[in-house]
């Protein structure tokens, strides 16, 4: 009974869909992407396999992209996962020096904020580490686990330098 719902369910959201597209004048719309959105999405409608979209125009699955970064190779721009994400900001990390570390006669390239402030950003972090792991926000995907626990470290490393980590 209940695949039935679903096929009901899938053939209703694809009429409309199909719908959609008929009423879409091809002539009218607004940009190549756009356009290239709509073939896609009518060829797998119709059964066809398509051809998937270039990557540059592909949308990003947040659940399994960075959003905020890419990789390029030439001129073209190619998604991050957040794995890789985490791993690669890690690699950064560790290769930092530490924060009494400075070469003779160089000056401090630290950056000092107050307690408050490092306080509300290690909030920030924890924030981000809740919506990034498994659960509610982020839905069953473990993609961002790694990022997560980048993040509450970020956030731990901040607070032990406030009087709540003292």
């Amino acid at each position: 009974m209940q695949g039935d719902s679903i096929r009901a369910e899938y053939a209703q959201l694809r009429n409309a869909a199909v719908r959609l597209l008929d009423v879409l004048p091809d002539s009218k719309s607004p940009s190549q992407p756009v356009d290239d959105a709509l073939r896609y999405l009518r060829a797998v409608l119709s059964g066809d396999t398509p051809q998937q979209p270039g990557s540059e125009n592909a949308a990003l699955d947040p659940f399994e992209h960075s959003l905020t970064a890419r990789r390029y190779e030439g001129r073209r721009a190619h998604p991050i996962s957040l794995s890789q994400q985490a791993v690669e900001l890690r690699r950064r990390l560790d290769a930092d020096r530490g924060l009494d570390e400075r070469q003779p006669g160089e000056s401090s390239r630290n950056v000092v904020i107050t307690e408050l402030r490092a306080m509300i950003v290690a909030g920030l972090l924890e924030e981000l580490a809740a919506r990034l792991s498994p659960g509610a926000a982020f839905g069953p995907g473990r993609s961002g686990e790694e990022l997560a626990h980048l993040a509450t470290d970020l956030a731990k490393e901040l607070l032990n330098q406030t009087f709540v980590g003292e």
